[in-house]
């Protein structure tokens, strides 16, 4: 006797919701292959947990307790900046740009876990909930318009904006940022990693035993105490400077940078792959040197590290 097929399983409808958002950014090329990979893996894996929710302003209005009137006339009149806020604890964000939207737009595998709240300061993302879900929490926020600043902070979770027109400040502890581009870049890494692009403007760090790394880069100052900096730009104007306390740094100067160097080091080390003049022993030594006709200063401090400076 032949024992009936079982009828399949339907596909949650939040969870077929969540996939069919991502396959369309994917198709538009708002999200790379691989980067949709990492979102729809979770729920994968665990099908009964995944959930989409897509949040519009009247509804956070309404979980708020805003005056709905309010809420209204922001969407209107366009009085909510372009500015986001972004508290990662415990999930992971794609943030992507998608013109065919009205407002910002988030979608999660999980209904509820997250919350996109507007304000006088920009646009804000932050959990709702305090059981704590699992690494399998995705989100991606769509935005109609280029973010002019962004403040990340960055606990246990991971978090991919794309180009950004202003300034960005990211905390990172334990977890993972990438960024594309950005006018001014500050952040603070503590044994987690960040990545950015190309950083125009003031670019200032502070490593604490993680990792950092800048595409490009016309300014720096930056303080890595048992951690790793890569950084590779083009200085030819203004001061600089680089502390290095018990981790590593390598500095990748592009072609027709022009920069004085003075370095100093207390049981660290200073390499080039250019001409270095040294002087001192092996407990506390000085270096100097020039690329170009020397018109920016950079001034370096080794404590216990390395600092790597190669010249294009």
């Amino acid at each position: 006797m032949t024992t009936p097929e079982q009828p399949e399983q339907p596909q949650q409808p939040e969870q077929e919701a969540f996939a069919v958002h991502v396959e369309r950014l994917v198709a538009e090329g708002k999200l790379t292959a691989t980067e949709a990979a990492e979102l729809l893996e979770p729920a994968a894996r665990e099908p009964l947990a995944a959930r989409q929710e897509t949040v519009s302003l009247e509804k956070q209005a309404a979980e708020q307790g805003l005056n709905e009137q309010a809420a209204e006339a922001e969407l209107t009149d366009g009085s909510v900046p372009p500015d986001l806020h972004l508290d990662i604890s415990g999930y992971g964000l794609q943030v992507v740009r998608d013109v065919s939207l009205t407002q910002p737009c988030l979608s999660v595998n999980h209904d509820g876990a997250l919350q996109l709240r507007s304000g006088a300061s920009g646009w804000k993302v932050s959990r709702t909930d305090a059981r704590g879900l699992g690494p399998g929490l995705k989100a991606v926020l769509s935005l109609p318009f280029v973010p002019r600043s962004v403040r990340a902070e960055i606990s246990g979770g991971s978090l991919t904006l794309p180009d950004i027109s202003g300034a960005a400040r990211i905390e990172v502890s334990g977890g993972s940022a990438a960024l594309g581009g950005a006018a001014e870049l500050r952040a603070e890494v503590s044994g987690g990693n960040l990545s950015a692009g190309t950083v125009t403007g003031v670019l200032q760090l502070e490593v604490n035993g993680g990792g950092v790394s800048v595409a490009h880069a016309s300014a720096l100052r930056a303080e890595v105490n048992g951690g790793q900096l890569t950084w590779a730009g083009r200085l030819d104007a203004g001061q600089h400077a680089l502390e290095v306390n018990g981790g590593q740094a390598t500095l990748r100067l592009s072609e027709n940078s022009s920069v004085q160097i003075q370095a100093e080091s207390t049981l660290g080390g200073v390499s080039s792959n250019f001409p270095l003049q040294k002087s001192g022993g092996m407990m506390h030594a000085q270096y100097s040197g020039t690329l170009g006709s020397g018109a920016a200063s950079l001034k370096c401090r080794v404590n216990a590290g390395q600092i790597r400076l190669v010249g294009s």
